[in-house]
């Protein structure tokens, strides 16, 4: 029986841009199935959290993801900034909710390790890695639609994948397949390398 492929929706909130993005994955290969940006209208705030709800929960009921990935809450020096960008993270983890999907959430370090193999890639490295790994060169992401399918391929590339299905090649947060015990950290980034090199 063919192993299907397990639909994983990214989410980059934002209370002006929120990015989505939803690919599909089997082990060794991952495929983009939908993505782009909700450019909320200008308003009141419920206004605008009620239209990241609603068009993520018209995302969701279109391509029928499994599970979801979003980015954590990090804090800046504008306060307000940070409370503002959490009131959309809460419309957007509710939307996935409703729907029944699990909402798994990374930090940003994370989800750029995961894409990029380095934890502090600048915004363009995510956007070329990105397209890269979906075999997408030609196709010009935006910030927020790079960073939501970011978020999907590293919910893909953690080990809480791990048992959901066959695993040919087990991948680990960073990326690269789980190092042995003992193994050098050079080792693991020589699989990193491997990985991403059979991908051209």
């Amino acid at each position: 029986m063919e192993t299907q492929a397990l639909k994983i929706l990214g989410i980059d909130p934002g209370l002006n841009h929120t990015g989505y993005g939803v690919i599909a994955y089997l082990p060794g290969k991952i495929t983009l199935v939908d993505s782009g940006v909700l450019n909320v209208p200008k308003g009141e705030l419920y206004e605008r959290l009620a239209y990241i709800y609603k068009g993520l929960a018209e995302i969701i009921e279109k391509n029928r993801p499994a599970v979801s990935a979003i980015e954590k809450t990090f804090l800046n020096t504008n306060a307000q900034s940070s409370m503002l960008l959490s009131h959309a993270r809460g419309a957007a983890i509710c939307a996935a909710a409703v729907q029944g999907l699990e909402c798994r959430e990374f930090s940003t370090r994370e989800i750029k390790k995961s894409v990029t193999g380095y934890g502090a890639a600048e915004k363009q490295q995510i956007q070329e890695m990105v397209a890269r790994l979906l075999r997408c060169e030609d196709k010009k992401f935006s910030e927020d639609e790079a960073d939501a399918i970011a978020a999907a391929i590293c919910y893909a590339n953690t080990k809480i994948i791990l048992g959901m299905l066959p695993a040919q090649k087990k991948l680990g947060v960073s990326g690269t397949a789980v190092a042995r015990k003992g193994s050098s950290s050079s080792r693991v980034r020589g699989q990193w390398t491997k990985l991403v090199g059979g991908l051209k």
